[in-house]
């Protein structure tokens, strides 16, 4: 790993968080968006080391937190969570690559539930909402799909490469 891919990965969250907080407030198909900072993570954090993936997820999720309307720090716990989940599985989900999609749904799935709860906690009545469940799967179903795309994408631009049978390599 170099700092150099580190930077790109930074650069590139960044402008997932912008376009989670821009673009995706405006547009947003059935009423629910994409979670896309999750799914950025998720791409990165499969080939960082541990403490730079969390860094990765808590740095994306507190500017999150700075550029949405939300309690400071939700978003950090849960993006932390992302990263986390991500590298305690990478093993099992990059041995056999037709578990990425499944995999991606459930982080999605799973950090999204996790928002909603500490939201919920903290005041934000998250849970209470009628559509909470339409809330929590499309996001999911969506970063599924989008995952076809944007995790060779990330792989691609810090040059991870990946041989069958072999792991990804900076």
């Amino acid at each position: 790993m170099r700092t150099r891919h580190v930077l790109i990965a930074a650069a590139v969250l960044l402008v997932a968080v912008i376009l989670q907080t821009s673009l995706f407030a405006r547009i947003r198909p059935f009423d629910v968006a994409p979670a896309l900072t999750a799914l950025v993570l998720v791409g990165y954090a499969r080939h960082f080391p541990p403490e730079t993936a969390m860094l990765l997820g808590f740095g994306a999720g507190l500017l999150q937190d700075l550029l949405a309307v939300s309690p400071l720090g939700l978003w950090a716990l849960v993006m932390t969570a992302v990263a986390y989940a991500t590298v305690r599985f990478r093993g099992r989900i990059e041995e056999d690559f037709k578990l990425m999609t499944p995999f991606v749904f459930a982080v999605t799935f799973g950090g999204l539930f996790l928002f909603a709860v500490l939201g919920t906690i903290f005041g934000e009545k998250t849970l209470a909402d009628g559509g909470a469940v339409k809330k929590l799967l499309m996001p999911a179903i969506y970063n599924a799909v989008l995952s076809l795309a944007v995790l060779p994408f990330t792989a691609w631009t810090i040059g991870a490469s990946r041989r069958p049978g072999t792991e990804f390599r900076l």
